[in-house]
């Protein structure tokens, strides 16, 4: 799939080094929150992987919004203790913003359900968010996905930065279809550990996000000159290949990395197909 915000990561990005005092800040809070729909498979590795020490967070609290889940989503989350929100899917960019308007720590967490915390992680935050200088916002961390339980270091999947640790009042998601992405004022470091991103367990699983991504991404695309259709309809998609399996190593992936780039390749095809059918034959979903 497409790495359309692999790292959007602004110029006032610095080093961890430049951004921490010497002397730690009085204990803040913590809060964890995440968006989910039918997440059963993923969310107890996810929860269970979020495990700070209290002498360092002292208040804690895992706020989860759900969109009316017919799984157990719901069931499995309050196990660990979550304040479950159950409220009907507005888009991602909505969803998230209300998420982050009910926590309440000093610090936010945002997390996937197919996200895992690891302990070099955990106490990386634990220990450079209390030395944090009050002008930085926010922290980047880096991703390593899974594909097939293979840790992808080409394709252009790696290191891919998210935003994921803010600072209370100082950040919002970006209005977008698909992928909305947290954004600060102030200052943001990088954080050295990187999480765990578990998207898809199989091929059959990645074909139906192509196919829900697609139709997202649509809505984001600006329409295109009749003239250019024959370049997006078979160039296009082929670039996509040379980029991710040649220019960005795929390769060096093996037979995973063969088959990823194929995938996304795919994804990019399928995304110019459904806004040709939308824009020159004027057929909708």
């Amino acid at each position: 799939m497409s790495q359309t915000n692999i790292q959007r990561k602004d110029a006032k990005t610095q080093s961890t080094e430049k951004g921490l005092m010497k002397t730690r800040k009085p204990q803040p809070s913590l809060s964890i929150i995440l968006i989910t729909l039918n997440e059963q498979r993923n969310i107890i590795r996810c929860l269970g992987s979020v495990r700070f020490s209290k002498k360092v967070f002292p208040r804690q609290e895992i706020i989860v919004v759900d969109a009316e889940s017919q799984d157990q989503t719901v069931k499995i989350a309050r196990t660990f203790g979550a304040k479950v929100f159950v409220r009907r899917w507005k888009g991602y960019t909505d969803q998230k913003n209300w998420a982050l308007a009910k926590a309440k720590g000093d610090w936010i967490l945002s997390l996937d359900a197919d996200e895992e915390m690891t302990p070099k992680l955990t106490a990386e935050i634990e220990a450079k968010a209390l030395l944090a200088h009050a002008e930085v916002n926010g922290f980047w961390i880096k991703r390593k996905t899974f594909f097939l339980d293979k840790w992808m270091k080409h394709c252009g999947w790696w290191p891919d930065f998210q935003l994921r640790l803010v600072r209370q009042g100082k950040s919002y998601n970006t209005n977008e279809p698909l992928h909305a992405g947290l954004e600060v004022t102030g200052q943001t470091l990088q954080l050295d550990e990187p999480m765990n991103h578990y998207p898809v367990e199989t091929v059959h699983q990645y074909l139906e996000k192509i196919n829900r991504y697609s139709a997202l991404d649509v809505m984001a695309m600006k329409p295109k000159k009749k003239k250019y259709w024959p370049y997006y309809l078979t160039v296009a998609p082929l670039m996509t290949f040379i980029r991710t399996f040649i220019s960005r190593q795929g390769y060096k992936d093996g037979w995973h990395g063969l088959v990823l780039c194929g995938l996304d390749t795919f994804h990019d095809f399928c995304r110019y197909a459904k806004l040709w059918e939308k824009e020159i034959l004027k057929r909708h979903e």
